[in-house]
């Protein structure tokens, strides 16, 4: 039996870095994806915020005027703005660490050399990233969601096997050992079967959508890009499936061998030493 556990766990443990490597890789794609998308509309605009501001507080200005404003004195005024807050950053960031470090002042000079280079750097950035998408980044908002559902779904899955999951367990602290047990079973059969539930009904929608995306041509997948559909709605009987077995094999691992160290409700975020933690964390600062 121990023996078997064991390989349910190590098991379990490999499951657990696959979904943590998925984990991060949608993370920093979706942010990729949403920095760039923001990037380029930003700088896309035909009338830039800085003129839009400076419009705003002209009272009906003439034709002249409106198009100097949009082509000269925004324009102008954003460069030289954001290269001043680029250098003053690079400034302070320095300072910082300086500070921090208990070192020396560090030169203006130096700074500004750096803040210029940095911000040549990202003008070089923008300017290429407008050169390959001048309209828009293609499907880049409807992509980033989907990456969002696989993301949100593996953090749950995640949370799932190290029992960071939502407990109500009013009740599982007033039970003895014997009684936390059979609670603990209850609780992850009852658990199991709802998993199990939205496992069969997600399975079944992912069938239509993968049957329409083979049968049809260039249909089911997302506008621009030649990715399926069926690619995100996979992520939802994935990882339902992967909790449901979870939380079956947790209630039954409470059962038999009894719930982790920490006693009965020992399950989702231990409070207690969340607060000793922060207590510790506290009287280290006051030492320092």
């Amino acid at each position: 039996m121990n023996s078997f556990r064991t390989v349910v766990d190590k098991l379990d443990d490999a499951v657990l870095a696959v979904e943590r490597v998925l984990l991060l890789a949608t993370l920093s794609l979706m942010t990729l994806l949403v920095s760039l998308d923001v990037v380029q509309r930003t700088f896309s605009r035909p009338v830039s915020k800085t003129a839009s501001v400076i419009l705003g507080f002209m009272a009906d200005p003439s034709a002249e005027t409106r198009a100097l404003v949009i082509e000269k004195i925004g324009p102008w005024l954003f460069t030289l703005g954001s290269l001043v807050f680029v250098m003053l950053a690079v400034h302070s960031s320095r300072s910082i660490k300086a500070e921090r470090l208990k070192a020396a002042k560090p030169g203006v000079g130096l700074s500004l050399g750096l803040g210029l280079g940095i911000w040549v750097g990202l003008a070089a950035f923008v300017q290429g990233l407008l050169a390959v998408f001048p309209s828009s980044l293609p499907g880049a908002q409807k992509f980033s969601l989907g990456l969002m559902l696989w993301s949100g779904m593996l953090g749950a899955s995640i949370a799932t096997r190290q029992r960071r999951h939502i407990v109500l367990d009013t009740v599982k602290k007033k039970l003895d050992e014997k009684m936390g047990r059979v609670f603990s079973l209850v609780g992850g059969v009852v658990t199991f079967l709802f998993c199990a539930l939205f496992t069969v009904l997600a399975l079944t929608q992912l069938h239509d959508e993968f049957s329409l995306w083979r049968d049809g041509d260039g249909v089911g997948v997302f506008d621009a890009l030649p990715i399926p559909k069926w690619v995100v709605t996979l992520a939802i009987p994935v990882t339902f499936g992967t909790m449901a077995l979870r939380f079956l094999g947790a209630g039954v691992r409470d059962f038999v061998w009894g719930p982790p160290t920490g006693g009965v409700d020992a399950h989702g975020v231990d409070m207690e030493q969340l607060a000793k933690d922060a207590e510790q964390v506290a009287a280290a600062k006051e030492g320092a």
